[in-house]
């Protein structure tokens, strides 16, 4: 029971890391390999708002979440929107670069030492006796729940979201229609960088704060996105639910170093058996 619990809690974490990804990919149409530092960047900010600055950890990490998604399009606007003229490989590398710099700056203000947030253990919610879940895993899920059911409805309710579907399918036509590809390109940067920095806070707290974390996690994060089908937002939280729950039932029969092994694995055999991926294409 605990590997399932941990599994569903690991898929809702690559939900919300994966999303924003997905989303960028399918609007910018290249790979952001930066996305894994912001994750990193959301997780210090928290770190550095309720240390540094003794915040309540809840104000810490909405301060996190909030100035993560400012900067996220801050860099995309001084590093990535220049380029764009350039095609897709020119900002693949930037992205890199941007990568080793934010990791660098990182590590030059915070240091390589491992840290925690200092949290109280979670108090665990017991049926029949039996412990099941705890209450910082319940929160996970449930906030990750609310990160798909807001985005369901900012995608098909909202002007905006209706937007972003006909830019994601085609830039130029949607531009043609009167859709203001410019600002709803911000939107997208502000909604993808937050999400990633809510991502790696939930990835400090259920485990520790290293700056290896932006790396480790970007190449899970692109699995997700591959075996979801890529851009597609809706495949990409299937994928991130069944890549986080084989990731860690797979606990039970190989070592834990191995988890993330579990994830190309899947990429090779789902494309082995549907190039696709999981979507039957289309941005959601």
């Amino acid at each position: 029971m605990d590997y399932l619990i941990f599994g569903i809690v690991t898929g809702s974490i690559l939900i919300i890391a994966s999303i924003g990804f997905s989303m960028v990919w399918k609007t910018e149409n290249f790979l952001n390999i930066a996305h894994g530092q912001t994750l990193l960047i959301g997780a210090y900010s928290a770190y550095l708002f309720k240390v540094v600055l003794n915040l309540p950890f809840l104000l810490a990490a909405i301060a996190s979440v909030i100035s993560t998604a400012i900067l996220g399009l801050v860099l995309a606007k001084i590093f990535y929107f220049p380029v764009r003229k350039n095609g897709i490989l020119v900002l693949l590398f930037t992205s890199v670069g941007l990568s080793w710099v934010i990791y660098g700056v990182v590590q030059g203000i915070v240091g390589p030492e491992i840290r925690t947030f200092g949290l109280e253990t979670s108090k665990m919610i017991e049926l029949f006796g039996t412990q099941i879940i705890s209450f910082l895993e319940l929160n996970i899920i449930i906030t990750s729940l609310v990160c798909i059911v807001s985005l369901h409805l900012i995608l098909t309710k909202t002007r905006n979201g209706k937007g972003f579907r006909a830019m994601a399918e085609n830039r130029d036509l949607a531009q043609l229609r009167g859709i203001n590809s410019k600002k709803l390109s911000n939107y997208v940067w502000l909604l993808s960088s937050g999400l990633a920095g809510l991502a790696g806070i939930f990835l400090a707290m259920t485990g520790t704060l290293n700056m290896e974390l932006g790396w480790h996690q970007i190449l899970v994060i692109m699995s997700v996105v591959i075996v979801g089908g890529m851009g597609n937002l809706y495949g990409t939280m299937l994928a991130a639910l069944i890549i986080g729950l084989s990731m860690d039932l797979s606990t039970i029969v190989i070592p834990t170093s191995y988890r993330t092994a579990v994830a190309f694995i899947i990429v090779i055999i789902v494309l082995l058996v549907r190039p696709q991926g999981l979507s039957r294409g289309g941005a959601s």
